[in-house]
């Protein structure tokens, strides 16, 4: 993997950062300018042994995935990144879920470990009980050691609350510069909207990160970037294996596009369709180390 590296400025602050997120089977740009269950069929519900007879239980199997999970340092311990996921166990009673954690080529992330309550997760999976109303923290990253980009999914039969944050700090006094929250992701999109604001002169652009959730196989996913009035400007086709993992840029991904370098804003929208229920996806918008969530809206 190639990453690329950047100055963020924040007043005197001078802290040199490397956003990194994967390739687009090309160099992509930094993101900012400036616990043990077989791998069942993820990215689609799924009849499973989920007892309907529990309060909360669905009788389904459901699976929500975590698109990134950026942990530790990419600029050679300057700055780190942690990621937290809080899950609430809203199904009335206590329940068992299931969490596997990847790597961006979709084997078991066994190079980091992460937290689950009192627990680690050194292989990559979990597996545990929620009690009714309780609340499961898993987290990781937080520390100088070298960076490492991660996907996650999380299986249950009951109703689960489950919300993610990245917080980024300096590694040497724990300041905090950006912190981010991003929703869980639907494993099974085929078709969905991420919004783009772009300006040229301020860096602002938005970044997206996708998976493919399926077990087995390559999938593709056509990209349609399109303007205000609906008028498509660029178009990119993205194969992706089984579990792969990847993010980049819209500017990047589109490469190189007529803009601009004015301080005017323009407002569009990128279109990804596949014949492959599979794919979850979240979005996130950055202008030099301030980030905020995009959503990823499903379409159909």
């Amino acid at each position: 993997m190639n990453y690329n590296k950047r100055i963020l400025k924040t007043g005197t602050l001078a802290v040199a950062v490397t956003i990194a997120f994967a390739l687009f089977a090309y160099r992509v740009a930094e993101w900012s300018n400036g616990i043990n269950s077989e791998m069942a069929t993820p990215g689609q519900s799924t009849t499973s042994n989920c007892s309907t007879g529990q309060a909360g239980s669905s009788g389904v199997q459901t699976t929500k995935v975590i698109p990134q999970i950026p942990l530790g340092s990419f600029d050679g311990g300057r700055t780190k990144y942690s990621t937290v996921v809080q899950i609430v166990n809203t199904a009335g009673e206590t329940q068992s879920i299931t969490g596997n954690f990847y790597k961006e080529n979709g084997t078991a992330l066994d190079n980091v470990g992460l937290t689950a309550g009192a627990a680690t997760i050194m292989n990559g999976s979990l597996g545990t009980s929620i009690v009714k109303d309780a609340v499961l923290v898993i987290s990781g990253g937080g520390t100088a050691t070298t960076g490492v980009i991660a996907w996650g999914k999380i299986i249950s039969c009951g109703r689960l609350s489950i919300s993610t944050f990245f917080e980024l700090r300096d590694a040497a006094n724990n300041v905090l510069y950006s912190r981010v929250g991003v929703p869980a992701s639907p494993a099974n999109m085929s078709s969905f909207v991420i919004p783009r604001i772009r300006e040229v002169a301020a860096g602002l652009d938005v970044g997206f990160a996708l998976v493919n959730t399926a077990s087995s196989g390559t999938a593709s996913l056509k990209a349609e970037l399109k303007d205000q009035a609906g008028k498509t400007i660029a178009t990119k086709d993205i194969p992706m294996a089984a579990g792969e993992h990847r993010a980049g840029f819209t500017r990047d991904l589109f490469g190189p596009l007529d803009e601009t370098t004015g301080s005017s804003r323009s407002y569009q929208y990128v279109k990804f369709t596949s014949t492959s229920p599979t794919f979850a996806a979240i979005a996130l918008a950055f202008e030099g180390s301030t980030q905020t969530s995009f959503p990823a809206d499903a379409i159909e």
